[in-house]
């Protein structure tokens, strides 16, 4: 399969290069712009425009996986008013491998901004204060400002989800039709439910070792977060009452659901292992974050063949890698979610060391790997597939 070329903006691109060219802003553009008829979407942009997700986070899955140049692109080609910040910084400002300055955000003029004092120094750039949030972080305290245009920034914002969550409500507050929330895969708390209504998907040729690794896991973290859905009966047994009294509920084959006396599942994978098999479980929902130690432990100590399913709040509280997750599926340990993320589309980036993939080769790569999961996009190279069928997570049930 090769991408479908779409109709040329004059992008221009180095494909060499991480610091990818960002295709040309439409020259009339004006928040609140429209389309002179609404068709089904044919590039990132019109799906981004037509969504109605008024926060999109944008997640990279390594560095250099394009995720600032797909940024600056929706910036420039989206008839919106957009608000930026992000959960935490993403990171150095060099990049480590080849030494070159990572790419950086150029927020149109009118974009609003949320990041710290510290960013704003290091950026030398000066934007219209229009307020201080009661957020400290190790940059300094968070502002919210309007681009002046013409200047690159850093982007570095509050570090909880709570303080994350309430500065995308101050942006949106000051006028932003549109907040683009930051994130990495190591950070997937700005892709939350709480937080943000969509999810965009950055992979480049670095992800992996190869072409085949790099498509191995950039499917095996499409599947980490397109995670399926529990369903209504399922949902009917973790009542939000039930779960708040607990850590981790078991439930065996009858449905009677058992709280395990636990403080945390931090460090407990072995004794929630124990439990399932003492109570012959059939499913444990496990409140808060669901980590690689404890999904290790859990696996090692449940007997082979021993089919479980695993139910936490949504892909985001994962902290693990996305083959572990691939790992316990074979071992028939099943992982639902009660909420779904809605990821919008994966983005694809060619570059890599020390010589970039063809762009065709590897967006066709990753979109036949995809298949109809999400819509693929290169933004550089004008390239994108498009699900057959538009898929629907709220489907996507057990």
């Amino acid at each position: 399969m090769t991408g479908r070329p779409l109709p040329a903006n004059g992008a221009a691109s180095v494909s060499g290069s991480p610091n990818r060219t960002t295709p040309p802003a439409h020259p009339h553009r004006r928040p609140g712009d429209g389309l002179a008829h609404e068709s089904a979407p044919t590039t990132l942009f019109d799906l981004v425009r037509r969504c109605g997700a008024r926060t999109v986070a944008v997640i990279g899955l390594v560095k250099n996986a394009g995720k600032t140049t797909v940024v600056n692109a929706l910036m420039d080609n989206v008839p919106l008013r957009f608000g930026l910040t992000s959960l935490g910084l993403d990171g150095e400002r060099t990049d480590h491998l080849t030494g070159l300055d990572k790419p950086r955000i150029m927020p149109p003029r009118g974009t609003l901004i949320a990041t710290t004092i510290g960013s704003l120094d290091r950026s030398q750039y000066t934007m219209e204060q229009l307020e201080r949030l009661p957020f400290h972080t190790a940059l300094g305290a968070v502002l919210i400002g309007r681009a002046a245009g013409d200047r690159t920034v850093e982007i570095s914002g509050p570090t909880t989800l709570s303080e994350v969550r309430v500065t995308v409500d101050h942006l949106r507050a000051h006028g932003a039709q549109m907040v683009l929330v930051d994130g990495a895969i190591n950070r997937l708390g700005s892709a939350s439910p709480r937080v943000s209504d969509a999810v965009i998907m950055a992979t480049g040729g670095l992800v992996g070792d190869g072409l085949e690794e790099t498509v191995e896991i950039t499917t095996a973290a499409l599947e980490m977060l397109t995670l399926p859905v529990v369903d209504e009966k399922t949902r009917a047994l973790m009542a939000p009452e039930t779960l708040s009294s607990a850590r981790a509920i078991a439930v065996d084959g009858r449905g009677h659901r058992t709280a395990l006396d636990l403080r945390t599942v931090v460090g407990e994978g072995v004794r929630v292992a124990r439990e399932v098999e003492r109570l012959e479980a059939r499913m444990v929902f496990v409140a808060g974050a669901l980590t690689q130690e404890f999904a290790d432990d859990f696996a090692r100590v449940l007997p082979p063949r021993r089919a479980v399913t695993l139910v936490v709040r949504d892909a985001t509280v994962l902290i693990m890698s996305p083959a572990t997750v691939a790992r316990l599926r074979r071992r028939d340990i099943d992982v639902r979610v009660l909420t779904p993320l809605r990821v919008l589309a994966v983005t694809a980036n060619p570059y890599r060391l020390p010589q970039p993939y063809n762009p065709r080769v590897f967006f066709g790569a990753v979109a036949d790997a995809v298949g109809d999961r999400a819509p693929v996009f290169d933004v550089v190279h004008d390239l994108a597939k498009l699900p057959s069928v538009p898929d629907d997570p709220v489907r996507r049930k057990v």
